[in-house]
Order: C-alpha cells, then sequence, then structure tokens
C-alpha cells in the first residue's frame, strides 16, 4: 500500500471529553488520503478506549499507547510512526475546519514549499470569538525566511510574536523533518516547545509558504492557560532562552535576536504571571522570580513599543515580589 499523503499526529492524554469532536474534524477532512495517528500518553481516564472505538470504524486511524511523559515527547513518538508525505499535528481539545488540509496540502504542491502555513479562528462554546488571518506569503530565499523566524519570536518592537507560534497551524515535509532531526524539547523542561519545533523546521527549509485562511480552530475554553504554575515555569522560560540563544542567536543576529529573546522571554513570563495562584506558592513564586538572575539578565535587552508592557517592565525591575505580586493579581482580576 502506498504511504498517506499526510500524517496527522494527536497527542492525547485524558482527553476523554474532547476526542471524539476532534477526530470527527479529521475523518471528515476534504482529501481522504491521510492517517490519523492518536498517542494516547498515558491516560487516566477513558480516552485510550474511545479511540480504539473510533479506530474501528476508520482503517485510517491507528492508535498507540505509551508512558506518561508530556505531549512533546508523544508528538515526536507520532513522528516516528508516521509514513506520510507531509505532517501535521493538532492538539485532542481542538478542531480543524473541512478544508484545512486541501488548503494547506493545494499551497504545497503548486509551491513546492516544505512548510506550509495557515491562519486559525479562536473558538468559545462552538462560536468563533476571534479570527488570526496568517496573511499571504511565499518565501523563497534564507533572508526572507529567517525574517520570518525572527519576527515568530519576537515583533521589531518586541512585543510578543508577529505570528502563531504553536505547530498545529501548518503541515510540514516529512523527509526534512527526518533529515535534519527535528524534534520537540519536552515542556516539562522547555517552555513553548512548539515554538522551538517550529523554528528548527523552518531553518531547514528551503521555501515556505503562509496562506491567510482562518483554517484550525483553537477551543480556548478549558485551556492550558487557566491552569495554574509554580516556579518551576521559571526554569522553563530560562531554557527557551537558552535554545533559542543557542540554536538561532548566530543565524538571527542581523535581527537583534537577542532583543527578540529578550521579548519572547517577557511575553512568556508575562502570560506566567497571571497565573501564579494565591497562598504561600505564590510568595515562593514571587521571592524566586525576583532572585533569578539568568532570567533578569536575559531581559536585560528588552524593549517595548508598548506604553503597558513598559510599565510591566518596570515593575519587574523593581525586584519588589509584594508589589509584582499585588499588581498581577490585580491583572487577574480584572481578566
Amino acid at each position: 500500500m502506498a504511504n498517506p499523503l499526510l500524517s496527522i499526529v494527536v497527542p492525547i492524554y485524558n482527553s476523554s471529553e474532547t476526542i471524539e469532536e476532534c477526530v470527527a474534524s479529521l475523518v471528515s477532512q476534504t482529501i481522504n488520503d491521510l492517517e490519523i495517528l492518536l498517542i494516547d500518553d498515558g491516560s487516566t481516564d477513558d480516552s485510550l478506549e474511545k479511540c480504539k472505538k473510533l479506530a474501528s470504524k476508520d482503517n485510517r486511524i491507528r492508535v498507540f499507547t505509551k508512558e506518561n511523559a508530556g505531549q512533546g515527547i508523544a508528538r515526536n513518538y507520532g513522528l516516528d510512526l508516521a509514513t506520510g508525505e507531509f505532517i501535521a499535528f493538532v492538539d485532542s481539545d481542538d478542531t480543524c475546519t473541512k478544508a484545512m488540509y486541501e488548503t494547506l496540502l493545494s499551497r504545497a504542491r503548486d509551491s513546492g514549499s516544505d512548510v506550509v502555513v495557515g491562519g486559525y479562528c479562536d473558538l468559545l462554546n462552538g462560536a468563533v470569538v476571534e479570527s488570526h488571518p496568517a496573511g499571504s506569503m511565499e518565501l523563497r530565499s534564507k533572508d526572507e525566511i529567517d525574517r520570518y523566524m525572527a519576527d515568530l519570536v519576537s515583533t521589531p518592537g518586541h512585543d510578543d510574536s508577529a505570528g502563531c507560534i504553536a505547530v498545529w497551524d501548518s503541515v510540514y515535509r516529512r523527509l526534512l523533518i527526518e533529515e535534519n532531526g527535528v524534534q520537540f524539547p519536552s515542556e516539562r523542561d522547555v517552555y513553548s516547545e512548539d515554538l522551538v519545533f517550529k523554528l528548527r523546521a523552518l531553518a531547514s527549509s528551503s521555501s515556505v509558504s503562509v496562506v491567510p485562511n482562518c483554517l484550525y480552530e483553537y477551543h480556548v475554553s478549558g485551556k492550558s492557560y487557566s491552569k495554574c504554575v509554580n516556579d518551576d515555569v521559571l526554569k522553563r522560560i530560562n531554557a527557551l532562552s537558552q535554545v533559542l540563544a543557542d540554536e538561532f542567536d548566530r543565524r538571527l543576529d542581523r535581527f537583534d535576536f537577542r532583543k527578540r529573546n529578550a521579548g519572547r522571554a517577557f511575553a512568556s513570563l508575562r502570560f506566567s504571571l497571571r497565573r501564579v495562584p494565591c497562598g504561600a506558592g505564590r510568595t515562593a513564586f514571587f521571592d524566586a522570580l525576583v532572585n533569578d538572575e539568568k532570567l533578569y539578565n536575559c531581559l536585560s535587552a528588552y524593549q517595548s513599543s508598548s506604553l503597558i508592557n513598559a510599565a510591566i517592565y518596570k515593575l519587574l525591575l523593581t525586584r519588589k515580589p509584594r508589589l509584582i505580586s499585588a499588581v498581577f493579581n490585580l491583572i487577574a482580576l480584572k481578566g
């Protein structure tokens, strides 16, 4: 049997409530030449049983189970099993529009690109609450790809990214991934493992296409942003900054990469600070934050074009844990 055009890797952990809707959006794609790899990452609910039931109804679905190691490692497991010409990733609590992969793969066929990126929309209770079109670009030179990579890390004003840092908005040529050993780090070790994978894939590409269509459906309800964090997140943000510096600083130096890396660290930290729980854990977190010399050294290159972010940065520079905690508690309460 010939290999499929597309392999879709879906990491699953305790996704019993969402996996059926997710898979339904994949089996109803307007292209049939695909395989769906459901990677159960040691779920403790009935996710695995539901996956097996789904596979019994569609021979394009393959189910695998492994010991729990996190989403990044589960995706790598799926990469090793994939046989398609292209690879895509879908989160088990999200869905895809019916023509998503036909749209992306049609552009890949016409352009010969190694990576094709699309837009996405945020869904809440089944309704679109915000759309994120991706623009329309054909990146054919190393300089064009490098600039796109630099803007993913953070924008020229160094306030977050100019595009989506998640991997699920794209398709990737499998041969490119395999020949260059592109893998995910574990999100338990490195913050924003998606960004690292995406940059590694882009750095290995000779051509990249971007289509404007909003194709992926990101379900915002119940997402990880609502979960609490502890001071372990500081280590993971530091690890991300180090990986970005080690792997991309030299290649992207002409785009003020040190400042962009600081912008990414700031964006990651600001996002995390809104999720610090109350109580003793909160005190320990902010004490650890203001004493984290490695993180503050990275942030020293930060420059903001936003008055709000500039004010937050100035607040962080006070290194007063109680003050920083109080301000971010107010920010969290205001949503």
